[in-house]
C-alpha cells in the first residue's frame, strides 16, 4: 500500500536575519533551522522518513558567506531534484530557498532490482559498447504524482565522450530518465544530422548533450599536505590571452605564468608527483587521435620545461606536424582558466578541476583530461563536467574531459578538400575532383580503406541492406529520409568498409552530424554533391566497375587547440555546470528547455579575449577561426555580441524559435554582455580581469559567477537574473541593483517577464519594465543628462577613456583635460564619428576636467582617474 507525507510549506525566500546561533558550523545552523521552523524531523537517534543531507559547503570570498546546497531525503535516500540552497553569512541564516517535495506518495514495489543488465542499457541508449556504469544510492523519483524508488547510474560508452545519467525504475528497469551528461559544441553551423526526403536541407539541430568519459572512481579522501614546493620554472611559447586565436596576432614566450595562489606548486606538479610533459595538478593534455580516450603523446618539455615548438597553419600546412604546439597551448588555456576563475571564486569548495586539494577542502581528483586532435570527429569541441559527489559516505569523483577536434579547411571548387581517389577503371582515375563533406563520426584518423563501389539496396539505407551484400565494397549511399549515422552504421553491418553519401538534389556538400547512431560507426564515411553522385551510380548501374579509396587529406585544416576562445567556452561548461545545483545534471534541456550554458560559455570567452582600447561600439563573434574568417567575421552565432540593437537586437522573445541550447544561450550571453558594459560605464574598464577587482569588467564577471552559485537547479532566465540581482543584495549592498535591472530589461527580462513552463521552449513572455523604485533614481539620472551631448566613459576609468557623441552635428570636436590646479593636461581635436581613446597612464589617481566643446556648444565632465 501506498504510504504518504505531508510537508509543511518551507518560505521560499528569507531576506531577514534569524536568530545569531554563536559557536555553530553551517551544517549545524541548516540542521538547527529546519527542526526549529517544523519543517523536518531531525532530532538525534530518531529514525524519521524525511531528513536533509548537505551536498555541498563553499565559503565565498566575495559574498562574504557561505553557500550551501542540501538534498532532501526519505528513508535515508534522496529525492530526486529536491533541493535547497542556503546562504549564511555571520552565522546568520540571510537566505533559504528550496524545490523539496511537500507531499510524498510512495508507490507500492514489491521487488527490487541489483542491478540493470549491460544488454538492456545498451539496447535504451543506442550503444555499441559500454566502457563503465556506476551506481549511486537509490533515489526516490517522482512520476504522475507518485514517487518510485529507482536506480541512478552513470553509463559512459566506450566509442564516445558521451556518459548518460539515467534513472531506472527499480523493480522493472522501466528509464524514468535519461540524459547525456557530455556537452557537444558544434561550432560548425552547417552540420546536419540527416538530409529531408524532399532533398532540401534539413532544419539545423544542435543536440543538447551535455558530457562525460571515463570511469567514475570511488576514492578515499584528498591527503592533507602541510608543506607547499615552490614550482619549478617553465616557460610556453603561446598565444597569450587576451589572443583569441592566431589570426588576432603572434605567439609569444611567457615565463611561470601561474598564480601561486591557485597553482601553489605551478602548473608541473601535483603536490606528489613532477611532471616535465604537459601535465600537472590541474590539466594533462595530450593527443587522442585513435579515439582511445585514455591519454596519448604529449609534448615534453624536459629538465627545463622549456615548451617551444614550431607552428604553421597555412593553406599546406599539415597540422599533425605541429602538435607539439597545439597541445602546449591547450595546456596552457586550461591552466589559465583554472587559475583566473579560482580568483573568482572556483575553488575547491566549489568543486573545481585539481588532482590535490592542498587541505583547502572539496573531494580532488578531477583534473581535466585535455584531448587534443581527438580522433572522434571534426568541426567541433566537447566538455565533460564529471562530478564530485559523496555516497554513503564515500566520495566517488569522474574527472572532466575536454576533447578538441580539427576544423575543415575553407574549399573550393578550384580547391577542393581532398578525400577520395577513384583507383580504376583509368578513364576516371584523373576525373577533378569535387566538394566534400566529411562526417563527425567513424574512425576521422583511420587508415585508408580500399573497395569497390556498390549500390546499397536498398538506395537510402535507412532499411539495413542484406547481410553480407555490401562486404569489403564502398557503399554508395543517397542522403535523404533518416540520418546519416543510421545509414552508415547499415551498411557497416552489411559488410560495407566505407560509405560515400551524395546528395540527390543539391550539389553542395554538407558536413555529417552523428545523430543517434554515428557512436557505434567505425568505418569511414563522406558527402558528395549531385552531379558526382549520379555519376557513380549511373558508371556502376551501366556494369562499369569502380574502385576507390577513401583517404583524407589535412593539410590547411585549423586545430581548436590554438582558439582561446574555444578552449574557454568548453571549459566554461565545467564552471556552469559546476557550480550549479548538485554540479551535475543541472543544466540539461531535459528539465529546462531555458538551458544558458552555451550562453555562460560565449559570455567567459569574451570576458577573457577582450583586449586594451575594446569598447561597447565595438561588435564580437566568436569562432571566427576555425571558420576561416576575418577578425571581424560573424562567427558561428545568429548575430555579434554588441549592446547595439542594430546589430544585435535579440531579446527574450526570441527564445520562442532560438535552437537549443545554441541560440538560447547566444540570447543569455547577449544579455551578460550587455550588462558587462553597464559595470564598465559605472567602475571603468580593464582588459585583464584580474589587473584590478575594482574595475567594471571583474565585477561583472563575478557577479556572473556568484550568480551561478545562487541560482538553483535547472535555472531558467528568470532564475539567472534573481541570481545575479540576490549576489549583488547579498555582496554589494544592492549598490548595482537598478542598474542590473536596466540591463536585463533592455532585452525583454523585466520584472513581468515569465518562463512559462520549463519544459516548453515556446511560452516565454518578454517585459520590459523596471522596479518601481529604479524608475524614480533613473529619471532624476536621465533629466541631469537632457541637455549633454556628450558622454565619457568608462568613468572612473583607470588607462584610457573615451568620448561619446549622441548629437547630430558634424562639426569638429575639441576636448582638454584639466587637473584640479587648472594645468591642462591633455589638448585633442577629432571628427564627431572618432571612437579613439584617451590615455590616461601617465596620470596621478585622482579627480580632473573634461572640456568638451563642438561649434558653439560646450559641455564640463568630471573624469575620475585609479
Amino acid at each position: 500500500m501506498s504510504k504518504k507525507l505531508f510537508l509543511l510549506p518551507v518560505s521560499v525566500v528569507m531576506l531577514f536575519c534569524f536568530d545569531k546561533m554563536n559557536a555553530q558550523n553551517s551544517e549545524n545552523i541548516i540542521h538547527d533551522f529546519y527542526k526549529r521552523n517544523g519543517q523536518l524531523n531531525l532530532k538525534s537517534g530518531n529514525n524519521s522518513q524525511v531528513g536533509i543531507e548537505i551536498l555541498n559547503n563553499d565559503s565565498s570570498k566575495s559574498l562574504n558567506a557561505n553557500i550551501l546546497d542540501v538534498q532532501q531525503t526519505y528513508n535515508g535516500l534522496r529525492v530526486y531534484n529536491a533541493l535547497g540552497k542556503v546562504i549564511i553569512k555571520n552565522d546568520k541564516i540571510i537566505s533559504e530557498k528550496n524545490t523539496f517535495s511537500r507531499n510524498i506518495v510512495i508507490a507500492n514495489q514489491p521487488k527490487v532490482l541489483k542491478s540493470l543488465s549491460k544488454e538492456f542499457l545498451k539496447q535504451q541508449l543506442g550503444l555499441r559498447e559500454i566502457a563503465n556504469i556506476d551506481y549511486l544510492t537509490d533515489v526516490y523519483f517522482e512520476k504522475n504524482g507518485l514517487y518510485i524508488l529507482s536506480k541512478e547510474l552513470f553509463v559512459s560508452d566506450k566509442n564516445t565522450s558521451d556518459v548518460w545519467h539515467v534513472i531506472a525504475n527499480a523493480s522493472s528497469g522501466e528509464i524514468l530518465s535519461k540524459d547525456n551528461l557530455t556537452l557537444d559544441c558544434s561550432f560548425e553551423r552547417n552540420i546536419h544530422p540527416h538530409e529531408a526526403s524532399n532533398g532540401l536541407e534539413a532544419t539545423e539541430k544542435m543536440n543538447n548533450v551535455q558530457m562525460l568519459q571515463g570511469v567514475a572512481n570511488k576514492i578515499p579522501n584528498t591527503k592533507l599536505v602541510n608543506s607547499l614546493f615552490p614550482p619549478s620554472n617553465a616557460s610556453y611559447n603561446i598565444f597569450p590571452l587576451p589572443l583569441e586565436a592566431p589570426t588576432f596576432g603572434s605567439r609569444s614566450t611567457i615565463n611561470n605564468p601561474w598564480d601561486v595562489q591557485a597553482s601553489p606548486e605551478g602548473w608541473h606538479s601535483d603536490g606528489t608527483n613532477n611532471y616535465t610533459n604537459t601535465r600537472g595538478n590541474n590539466v594533462y593534455a595530450y593527443s587522442d587521435q585513435n579515439n582511445a580516450n585514455v591519454p596519448g603523446y604529449s609534448p615534453d618539455g624536459g629538465s627545463t620545461l622549456n615548451f617551444d615548438f614550431p607552428f604553421a597553419d597555412g593553406r599546406y600546412d599539415d597540422p599533425f606536424a605541429y602538435k607539439d604546439a597545439a597541445i602546449t597551448n591547450l595546456f596552457y588555456m586550461n591552466n589559465k582558466m583554472h587559475d583566473i576563475f579560482y580568483k573568482f571564486g572556483f575553488t575547491e569548495t566549489a568543486r573545481n578541476f585539481q588532482t590535490n586539494n592542498f587541505n583547502n577542502g572539496g573531494i580532488g581528483n578531477d583534473a581535466v583530461r585535455a584531448e587534443a586532435f581527438d580522433g572522434s570527429g571534426l568541426n567541433n569541441a566537447n566538455f565533460s563536467s564529471g562530478y564530485e559527489r559523496v555516497v554513503g559516505g564515500q566520495p566517488q569523483v569522474l574527472a572532466p574531459r575536454m576533447q578538441m577536434y580539427l576544423y575543415d579547411r575553407t574549399q573550393t571548387p578550384d580547391d577542393p578538400i581532398i578525400r577520395y581517389q577513384y583507383n580504376t577503371p583509368a578513364s576516371i582515375t584523373s576525373r577533378p575532383k569535387v566538394l566534400t563533406g566529411g562526417a563527425g563520426f567513424g574512425p576521422v584518423f583511420g587508415p585508408p580503406v580500399t573497395g569497390d563501389l556498390i549500390v546499397s539496396s536498398p538506395t537510402d539505407a535507412c532499411t539495413a541492406p542484406a547481410p553480407g551484400s555490401l562486404t569489403n565494397k564502398i557503399a554508395i549511399v543517397t542522403s535523404t529520409s533518416c540520418e546519416y549515422g543510421l545509414k552508415v552504421l547499415n551498411a557497416q553491418n552489411a559488410g560495407a568498409v566505407g560509405v560515400i553519401v551524395y546528395r540527390p538534389s543539391n550539389d553542395t556538400p554538407t558536413s555529417m552530424g552523428a545523430g543517434s547512431y554515428g557512436s557505434q560507426v567505425n568505418i569511414p564515411s563522406i558527402n558528395i554533391g549531385k552531379t558526382e553522385g549520379l555519376f557513380l551510380v549511373g558508371e556502376l548501374n551501366n556494369g562499369n566497375a569502380i574502385n576507390a579509396t577513401l583517404d583524407f587529406d589535412y593539410d590547411g585544416f585549423k586545430h581548436s587547440s590554438f582558439d582561446n576562445g574555444i578552449i574557454a567556452h568548453e571549459y566554461g561548461h565545467g564552471i556552469s555546470n559546476r557550480l550549479t545545483g548538485q554540479g551535475y545534471s543541472c543544466l540539461s534541456t531535459t528539465n529546462t528547455i531555458e538551458q544558458m550554458g552555451e550562453g555562460w560559455s560565449d559570455y567567459f570567452a569574451l570576458m577573457l579575449t577582450t583586449r586594451p582600447g575594446d569598447t561597447s561600439s565595438l561588435a564580437r563573434g566568436v569562432g571566427t577561426y576555425p571558420k576561416g574568417q576575418p577578425v571581424t567575421g560573424v562567427g558561428i552565432r545568429p548575430a555579434k555580441y554588441s549592446p547595439d540593437f542594430s546589430v544585435n537586437g535579440y531579446t527574450y522573445n526570441s527564445t520562442n524559435t532560438a535552437v537549443v541550447p545554441h541560440g538560447v544561450g547566444f540570447i543569455w550571453a547577449t544579455m551578460l554582455w550587455d550588462l558587462t558594459w553597464k559595470y564598465v560605464e559605472k567602475y571603468g574598464y580593464n582588459s585583464d580581469v584580474l589587473a584590478n577587482p575594482t574595475s567594471g569588467n571583474a565585477k561583472a564577471l563575478q557577479i556572473v559567477v556568484d550568480g551561478l552559485k545562487l541560482q538553483p537547479c535547472s535555472p531558467t532566465f528568470i532564475d539567472g537574473r534573481d541570481a545575479i540581482l540576490q549576489a549583488d543584495a547579498i555582496g554589494n549592498g544592492g549598490e548595482d541593483k537598478c542598474m542590473i535591472w536596466k540591463a536585463f530589461a533592455k532585452r525583454g527580462l523585466g520584472v513581468n517577464a515569465s518562463a512559462g513552463s520549463k519544459t516548453v521552449g515556446t511560452d516565454q513572455v518578454e517585459d520590459f519594465t523596471i522596479p518601481s523604485d529604479c524608475d524614480s533614481v533613473l529619471a532624476t539620472k536621465e533629466s541631469n543628462l537632457a541637455n549633454n551631448q556628450f558622454i565619457i566613459f568608462p568613468n572612473p576609468t583607470y588607462d584610457e577613456f573615451f568620448v561619446g557623441n549622441i548629437s547630430k552635428s558634424k562639426d569638429e570636436v575639441e576636448i582638454r583635460v584639466f587637473d584640479m590646479s587648472g594645468k591642462v593636461v591633455i589638448t585633442d581635436s577629432r571628427m564627431p564619428e572618432s571612437k579613439k581613446a584617451i590615455s590616461t597612464k601617465s596620470f596621478p589617481k585622482g579627480v580632473y576636467m573634461v572640456h568638451i566643446k563642438q561649434g558653439l556648444k560646450s559641455q564640463i565632465e568630471k573624469l575620475i582617474v585609479k
